[in-house]
């Protein structure tokens, strides 16, 4: 198989990942830094060397970071207690499985609401919390979307002549 065959082959398998990074929790920056491993195996890291390989990888733990920290930041922002961001991951995780893809957003909403209320916040700032919460994971989303393209762009970059 020739090089650029190779190379359009696995670009053709990363870019429809691009667009799974709107479903959170999704881990899409795993499989694109596996396909590329890949990649670079099967061309014995000939055009994708072990320091290219490195920046994606560096790019990866920024999208993993930015995977748990968004929703979380945002209701920090927002004034949540510590509790009631626990319960929000919780609830995030809890409804992506339960109601995949997008069950996650409100879940994480709602469960932040309803633990800033039984901590006796009142309506207005369990509402706030909750939207900060979510606020901050759809940013976290977008940083993520972000990433994935310069990973993308990065790896056709590096992989080409």
């Amino acid at each position: 198989m020739s090089h650029l065959t190779l190379t359009i082959a696995f670009a053709a398998m990363l870019f429809p990942a691009i667009f799974l990074v709107f479903i959170p929790m999704m881990p899409v920056m795993t499989y694109m830094l596996g396909m590329s491993l890949l990649y670079g195996v099967i061309d014995r890291f000939a055009h994708l060397e072990a320091w290219e390989f490195c920046v994606l990888a560096v790019i990866f733990f920024l999208s993993i970071v930015v995977d748990y920290s968004a929703g979380v930041l945002g209701a920090k922002y927002a004034g949540a207690s510590k509790r009631s961001m626990v319960a929000g991951i919780v609830g995030l995780i809890v409804g992506s499985i339960i109601l995949p893809p997008f069950g996650g957003l409100p879940a994480l909403f709602i469960t932040v609401f309803i633990s800033e209320l039984w901590h006796e916040k009142g309506k207005a700032a369990a509402l706030r919390a909750a939207a900060g919460s979510l606020a901050g994971t759809i940013a976290g989303v977008l940083l993520n979307l972000f990433l994935a393209l310069t990973f993308f762009t990065l790896f056709l970059i590096f992989s080409l002549p």
